[in-house]
């Protein structure tokens, strides 16, 4: 299940920005129509202009709603889709799938986490492969040398050596190495 924190905090933000903005308007629009106000100022000027500054502020509101609206669907697109995409593959990297990558879309932070994702993925790949192809140039020394050895005690310890490894290589296939590097 994916997790949603980010997004629904943000759209939480400008969800009480719009209110705020909202409440402004209003306010504001309300206070246009009290009869005493409005008495006022039809005496000070005819009614045509106050109809008309009534309707601008209903408009200016609507625009400022729709410009909210746009700024947090860019955002949920820009910022929010691509970190969990990140998160994503982080977490299968994390749990041994070494052949994930982040798809990099911009030179900005995002696309600078993305590539320190994709740098640490690759180093991990190349350790893994080194870690195989050490233990198994290992497992054949040992074998040489165990070939060459009769002492029990020498016998033993190659063949301690050799779990060792065989425990390093089962630890290594946990993670699953691009196939490309391998060779």
């Amino acid at each position: 299940m994916k997790k949603r924190g980010l997004e629904i905090r943000l759209l939480n933000y400008f969800l009480l920005i719009t209110i705020a903005a909202m409440m402004i308007g209003v306010e504001f629009f309300f206070e246009m129509n009290r009869d005493d106000l409005v008495q006022e100022i039809c005496q000070a000027v005819n009614d045509a202009p106050l109809q008309h500054l009534r309707n601008k502020i209903v408009i200016m509101f609507g625009v400022l709603t729709l410009v909210v609206a746009i700024v947090l669907m860019m955002f949920i697109k820009n910022i929010t889709w691509p970190l969990q995409h990140m998160v994503d593959v982080a977490e299968r990297i994390n749990s041994g799938d070494l052949s994930q990558s982040v798809e990099i879309k911009t030179q900005d932070e995002l696309g600078q986490l993305g590539t320190a994702i994709n740098d640490l993925t690759s180093n991990l790949q190349e350790i893994a492969v080194f870690s195989t192809a050490t233990s198994n140039a290992m497992q054949q020394h040992l074998q040489a040398l165990s070939a060459r050895l009769d002492d029990p005690e020498a016998q033993r310890e190659i063949q301690a050596i050799r779990s060792e490894l065989q425990s390093l290589r089962e630890f290594i296939s946990l993670f699953e190495v691009r196939r490309d590097q391998t060779s």
